[in-house]
C-alpha cells in the first residue's frame, strides 16, 4: 500500500481509495496527518538547516527551554535510547543492562541488546553489546545484578501489544535501582506525550525519560530527558560531542515540536476518554494505546488501518491520531467487527 494522501485520522492510497487510520503512523501523528498548527510552524522557520552540536538555530534553543527537564536531543527514538543507555555506562562504570520481555526499543545494536524481540535480534546476536538481563514484564527482577548500571523499561509496552504493567511496578523499579545504583531509564518513545493520557509517563520515578515518535509532529525528533538533571553533566567529555548527528536538533522538527508540546496537554482528558470507547469494545491497554486479537490485512481491506502487534504477531494495534473523534472511532470499530 501506497500512501498518496493523509489528512487528519484518514489516509488515501495511490488509487485514491480512503482509509481511517488508527495507527497514527505508528504513533507519530499525535495531533493527525497535516495539522495545520505544525504544517505553519514549518512553513515559517526561517532556518531550515543548522550544525547540531555546533551551531543550533534559534528555535531548537527555544524547544530545549519548553522541555521540563535537560536533554540530549536525537532524530529517532533509538538515538534516544542510545543516549539513555550511555548515560548509564558513563554514570555508573557499569555495561550491565536489566531489560525485559517483550520490549521494543529500536534496532540499534544499542536498544537492539535490550529489545525483546527475538527476531530482531537473533540475525545480529554477534554484534549485540551487553550483558543484557533479562526478566518478565511487569514483575519484580529482585535485586539487581552486580553489573547491572541501568534498567530499561517501558510504562505500557507498545509492539508487544499495548501490555499495560501492574500498578507500582515502575515504583518498585526505583526502588531495586537505588538499591543498587543503577539508573532508571523509562522508555515513553511510544508512550509519551499524551498517547497514554500522561506527558511524561515515569516523571516520579525515572532518571531518564526517552520522547520521540510524537514530539516532532511528523518529523524525525527524539531526546533523552535528565530527570536527574545531573546526569547531563556525564557528557561533559570534550570539545567534541562525542554522541551526535548531522540532523540533531533540526529545526523545522524543533519548530514542529513546540506546537506539539503546547497542543497535547489539551488532549488528555480527550484521550482519556477516547480509549475508554475502544475498552469497551474490547481493546485491552491504556488510553490510545490499544490491541486486540485480529489480522491486520483484514483490517486493510475494510479500509481501516492498524498495526500488527504481539511477539507472535496475533494481535493488532490501534495508536490514532489524539484528535481522533468518536465518529471516527464508530466508523472504525464497525468496518473492523
Amino acid at each position: 500500500m501506497i500512501w498518496a494522501k493523509a489528512e487528519g485520522c484518514r489516509v488515501w492510497d495511490e488509487d485514491g481509495r480512503e482509509y481511517l487510520d488508527l495507527s497514527g503512523g505508528f504513533g507519530v501523528a499525535a495531533l493527525g496527518h497535516r495539522n495545520p498548527r505544525v504544517l505553519e510552524a514549518i512553513a515559517s522557520a526561517p532556518v531550515a538547516h543548522a550544525l547540531g552540536d555546533l551551531a543550533e538555530a534559534e528555535v531548537t534553543g527555544e524547544l530545549r527551554r519548553s522541555l521540563p527537564w535537560a536533554a540530549k536531543l536525537g532524530v529517532t527514538g533509538e538515538d534516544a535510547v542510545e543516549i539513555a543507555l550511555r548515560t548509564a555506562l558513563l554514570h555508573t562504570g557499569r555495561a550491565g543492562i536489566v531489560a525485559f520481555e517483550g520490549a521494543y526499543h529500536g534496532t540499534g545494536l544499542l536498544a537492539l541488546a535490550a529489545t525483546g524481540f527475538e527476531r530482531f535480534r537473533e540475525p545480529f546476536a554477534a554484534w549485540l553489546p551487553g550483558p543484557v538481563h533479562r526478566y518478565a514484564y511487569g514483575e519484580d527482577s529482585g535485586r539487581l545484578p552486580e553489573d547491572a548500571g541501568c534498567v530499561i523499561a517501558e510504562p505500557v509496552q507498545g509492539r508487544a501489544g499495548a501490555r499495560v504493567p501492574p500498578a507500582g511496578w515502575l515504583e518498585t523499579l526505583r526502588r531495586r535501582c537505588d538499591e543498587s545504583g543503577a539508573l532508571l531509564v523509562v522508555d515513553a518513545i511510544y508512550a509519551g506525550l499524551g498517547r497514554i493520557g500522561e506527558l511524561w509517563p515515569g516523571e516520579g520515578v525515572a532518571d531518564v525519560i526517552c520522547i520521540g515518535k510524537a514530539l516532532g509532529g511528523g518529523l524525525p525528533l527524539s531526546a533523552a530527558l535528565f530527570v536527574r538533571r545531573e546526569l547531563e553533566e556525564v557528557w561533559d567529555l570534550g570539545p567534541e560531542d562525542v554522541l551526535t548527528h548531522t540532523h540533531v536538533g533540526n529545526p523545522l522538527a524543533c519548530a514542529a515540536a513546540l506546537v506539539v508540546l503546547e497542543e497535547a496537554p489539551k488532549l488528555l482528558d480527550r484521550v482519556r476518554v477516547a480509549g475508554e470507547r475502544f475498552e469497551a469494545s474490547g481493546w485491552h491497554g491504556a488510553g490510545l494505546m490499544r490491541a486486540r486479537p485480529g489480522d491486520a490485512g483484514a483490517a486493510e481491506q475494510k479500509g481501516v488501518i492498524v498495526i500488527p502487534a504481539g511477539e507472535d504477531g496475533s494481535l493488532i494495534s490501534a495508536t490514532p491520531p489524539l484528535t481522533i473523534t468518536d465518529a471516527e472511532i464508530e466508523e472504525a470499530l464497525s468496518r473492523i467487527g
